[in-house]
């Protein structure tokens, strides 16, 4: 049912409209009308040469006073793509990171750019966006906002100025000819423009002598007016929109390390775990990705590990065979450098699981491992719920992938048939069905999605079956497993401290030091 104030809003609406059609039909009648004319009176070759004089003299004065715009090598236009990425969280930030992300950019949109008219003004817009960052990153600091080092700061500096320099190059109209010398002298003659107003003010008075014409001169200049001051408008705010979030994303990496740690030291970097493991097989190799294969005693864990090494390197038996987390080398044609950590099997022990916690933090993948043929769950759900809500608590690193893994599908019905491949989504034997529904119960038990499960069997330890898919099911989550691995990495160095490094810096001072001793003679006049 409409109101009153919604009557008087369409009313107001659709007399703005018929007020708008009866202002421009007249003016635009002159287009016509006033070239007929002048073909008429025999002036139209006059006046169209007159045009392209006006048209010739205005671009060669553009030419002479604007210098020529420089050739950008790097930059392309910005793309819808890039515009719809640019508003997106980084897929490798940490929950608290996007939690922060999301705080920038609900200050760039509550942001009036009508209000930041000072250079003051900008520079507090900017402060305003990393201390946003700072208090979500560190909220138990009394002076969030400092802690960063200086190489960061000057980092930071540098990002959001690249930024900006597309965005002047590409959106700013003559932002790659102005010079600063000319913003600034058109800033300080900015009172000419007001006495300009001001004159024009009077002459639109003085030409109400003429109404008819007055009245479609004024409805042309306030359309026009206004379609420059939405352009400007917009374009203003989508700066301060990019502006806030440039330098947003960029205090998220200044206050969760990345600024900090630099690409060769990330490149270097061996965890201690890592090293550990290292050191027992004698090898020495850059951070590799670490697999953690888990579940309870007896499922299949070392097979799997065997079978996924390509040769048999993890003990197995009937007997529980893993009594310690142990690594191995995984090995294969286009995969990155990877440890498998076969670990022991889990059970009721509260300190028990409380390791594999800690070992699974030290993790960037994690193969949970079950049987097909058996329904004792329980242990594992209630392992695998403490791993979730372990990292769910760490707010500064992302949870490694979950790949659900079902062993010995070959034990289900009818038990004395085993005769693979079986098409899993079409075979219609009593066998495929039976491991259709033995793979939908563990994962709906375990809270998995079913591209998140991989049914095999490693009866045969020379041919096992469906370990390609397992492999492929890997492959697609390494980008995954790899950002785990860059928060883990960054997270162990952020705050690492070494009688190397400061080593380092000390001769690198001694060596400037040294250096402006032997320049200052040459400045002093002295023969050195």
């Amino acid at each position: 049912m409409s109101t009153p104030s919604g009557n008087r809003s369409a009313r107001r609406t659709a007399s703005l409209i018929l007020i708008a059609f009866g202002l421009l039909i007249p003016a635009l009648s002159l287009i016509p009308l006033g070239s007929i004319w002048l073909w008429q009176n025999g002036y139209l070759l006059y006046w169209t040469g007159f045009a392209l004089a006006a048209v010739l003299a205005v671009y060669l004065a553009q030419r002479r006073l604007l210098p020529k715009a420089p050739e950008i090598a790097e930059e392309t236009p910005a793309t819808a793509a890039a515009e719809e990425a640019a508003t997106r969280p980084d897929p490798g930030w940490s929950p608290l990171e996007e939690q922060a992300w999301m705080d920038v950019q609900a200050l760039a949109s509550r942001t009036d750019p009508a209000r930041i008219t000072t250079t003051g003004g900008l520079l507090k817009l900017g402060q305003d966006a990393i201390e946003t960052v700072a208090k979500r990153l560190h909220p138990g600091r009394s002076d969030p906002l400092w802690q960063f080092t200086t190489p960061e700061a000057l980092a930071i500096i540098e990002r959001v100025s690249r930024k900006l320099r597309v965005f002047m190059l590409e959106s700013v109209p003559f932002g790659d000819r102005l010079t600063i010398a000319q913003v600034r002298a058109l800033y300080r003659r900015r009172g000419l423009l007001e006495t300009a107003e001001r004159v024009y003010d009077v002459w639109r008075v003085i030409r109400l002598a003429n109404p008819a014409t007055a009245a479609v001169q004024e409805a042309r200049e306030q359309l026009s007016k206004a379609m420059m001051q939405w352009g400007r408008d917009a374009v203003t705010r989508r700066l301060m929109e990019i502006y806030v979030a440039e330098i947003g994303r960029a205090a998220i990496d200044l206050y969760g390390g990345r600024l900090r740690v630099t690409s060769a030291a990330l490149a270097a970097h061996v965890s201690d775990e890592t090293a550990a493991d290292q050191a027992a097989m004698s090898q020495i190799r850059a951070e590799p990705l670490r697999i953690l294969v888990a579940g309870q005693t007896g499922v299949g864990k070392s097979s799997l590990v065997n079978a996924l090494a390509t040769e048999v390197k993890a003990a197995t038996d009937t007997l529980p065979a893993t009594s310690a987390f142990t690594a191995y080398v995984l090995e294969r044609e286009g995969f990155p450098a990877a440890f498998l950590i076969d670990s022991p099997g889990i059970g009721t022990d509260p300190k028990m699981l409380e390791e594999l916690m800690e070992r699974a933090a030290d993790c960037d993948l994690v193969l949970w491992v079950v049987a097909a043929h058996r329904a004792d769950r329980e242990i594992d759900r209630k392992a695998l719920e403490t791993l979730r809500l372990h990292f769910a608590a760490r707010l500064n690193r992302r949870r490694p992938p979950l790949i659900l893994v079902t062993t010995h599908i070959d034990r289900l019905r009818p038990f004395g048939e085993w005769n693979p491949p079986y098409a899993l989504l079409s075979d219609d034997r009593e066998k495929a069905r039976n491991i259709r529904d033995a793979v939908s119960a563990a994962s709906a038990d375990l809270g998995f999605a079913a591209d998140e499960t991989v049914p095999v069997s490693l009866l045969d330890p020379g041919a096992p079956y469906n370990v390609e898919q397992l492999w492929q099911r890997i492959a697609d989550a390494v980008p995954e497993a790899m950002r785990a691995q860059l928060l883990r990495c960054l997270h162990d160095l952020k705050d690492k401290w070494t009688w190397k490094s400061v080593w380092s810096q000390a001769s690198g001072a001694g060596r400037a030091i040294a250096g402006s001793f032997k320049r200052e003679p040459a400045r002093s006049g002295r023969p050195p």
